[in-house]
């Protein structure tokens, strides 16, 4: 028998815990209702311990973290109400996890009070764990907790993690739920600025749960789910992860939107049988073009070689001299960008050979590529245009690029950038980028470009 026995998906609003903006409650009852329902469930399937895997709360980039100390405690005293909770952690459990993910080589860690404190993070609950568990203390559940906190893996990463949440229960019966909010750029009035991509984020989830199709979920693009500005997605991957070749059914009880941003209530229906596992998208798509085949191709042979991939007579479009940026990402994180404003080399496939590989290995943001992680990127290559001078009137960061220019200090923005949608957010990035004073902006020189981006 599989010990997971619950899982859900919720959000975690403060807003609907008691004290908390309660003039604008009736705007979100229709989610207080469902995730009532939802706890109801829970308490149904009789879980002796319950993890919440939350987006919030001290996280790192590399690694998931499990709260390692006996008691977790909370409250929601910085959003203005009285409400607090204590719980007894299973910290066997979180033994018991870390030691099979690290036989996996997964980034799943126990952090202890006294290490978060050393460096000035708080010990207490997160609020993405406090709304869950507040609604199974108001259903009357009574249990161990175990807090665990993602990190900025890639998404086979969170899905193993998830897996090896279920099988380190052992014996033990338990819930697992997965926090998280959906976009939070529905409309002008959320916390992010309005993107239509956070409606066909939302969609994408919602449609895809309402057919229990998780091959739809895994497939959202990285660069779809950035736009939407959300933090559910991969505590939903974690819990696809838990659920992995088990027999079950989702369920949407309620999605909505009020305050600009998304708040979806699912609930799992568990089976016994089992159930085809997910494929994950190939990072290197079949009809890739030209440009990225060639790029790929020159970082695999650099890494395997340390030589410099020769190209003596290309063919057309890459024959010609032109100047071009390669960018390279893993999942939605940048894992690498190199480019030239003006070409550098004879031709564009010398210039895409040359930029390919000091996106992989020179960038100084970044460590060197690996030829084990080369396959898990993908690569996007952005054809220049020459640059054109531009005033701040004619800035348009989902259309044109732009280069600043002040006393020799030079930098430059992609155009159509995740999170880079006003003109103001452009110019300040760039400047910062080339160190050049804000209060000199009315001095710099700009210029704009156009780019064919090629994946």
């Amino acid at each position: 028998m599989c010990p997971i026995v619950f899982a859900g998906f919720v959000p975690h609003p403060p807003l609907l815990i008691e004290g908390v903006g309660d003039e604008y409650k009736p705007e979100a009852a229709q989610t207080d209702q469902a995730y009532r329902q939802l706890a109801a469930h829970l308490v149904e399937a009789q879980p002796s311990t319950v993890l919440v895997v939350t987006p919030h709360g001290p996280v790192f980039s590399d690694a998931y973290t499990m709260t390692g100390w006996d008691t977790l405690q909370g409250d929601f005293t910085p959003f203005g109400s009285a409400v607090s909770m204590t719980w007894e952690a299973d910290t066997d459990y979180c033994r018991q996890a870390e030691t099979l993910a690290a036989s996996k080589g997964l980034p799943l860690v126990m952090v202890h009070s006294r290490q978060l404190a050393s460096h000035r993070y708080s010990t207490g609950l997160d609020h993405g764990t406090m709304v869950p568990l507040w609604y199974l203390q108001q259903a009357g559940w009574k249990g161990k907790v175990v807090c665990i906190r993602i990190g900025g893996l890639f998404p086979r990463q969170c899905y193993d993690i998830g897996k090896v949440l279920a099988a380190a229960a052992g014996e033990k019966e338990v819930a697992l739920i997965a926090s998280g909010d959906m976009s939070h750029c529905l409309s002008e009035n959320g916390p992010s600025p309005y993107n239509p991509a956070g409606v066909e984020f939302d969609e994408a989830v919602v449609t895809a749960l309402q057919a229990s199709d998780y091959q739809a979920v895994l497939a959202i693009p990285p660069e779809l789910r950035q736009r939407a500005a959300e933090c559910g997605w991969r505590p939903l991957i974690t819990l696809l992860g838990a659920l992995d070749g088990r027999e079950s059914n989702s369920r949407v009880l309620s999605y909505q939107g009020p305050f600009g941003v998304g708040y979806l209530v699912a609930l799992f229906t568990l089976g016994n049988g089992p159930r085809q596992g997910l494929t994950f998208p190939h990072n290197q798509p079949e009809d890739a073009s030209v440009y990225t085949q060639l790029a790929r191709k020159a970082i695999r042979h650099y890494l395997l070689t340390g030589e410099t991939l020769e190209l003596e007579s290309p063919e057309p479009p890459l024959d010609q001299p032109g100047a071009a940026f390669v960018s390279l990402k893993l999942d939605d994180q940048l894992r690498g960008c190199i480019g030239t404003i003006e070409p550098k080399h004879e031709h564009l496939g010398a210039e895409i050979i040359a930029n390919a590989i000091a996106a992989a290995t020179t960038d100084p943001r970044f460590d060197r590529v690996t030829i084990a992680e080369l396959d898990q990127l993908s690569v996007s290559v952005d054809i220049l245009s020459e640059p054109v001078p531009a005033t701040y009137a004619e800035l348009d960061p989902s259309r044109l690029g732009l280069i600043a220019q002040w006393r020799g200090r030079r930098g430059l923005l992609l155009p159509d950038l995740p999170g880079v949608d006003a003109p103001e957010e452009q110019l300040e990035i760039v400047l910062r980028k080339a160190g050049i004073p804000r209060e000199k902006a009315g001095e710099t020189q700009l210029y704009t470009f156009t780019v064919e981006r090629h994946y």
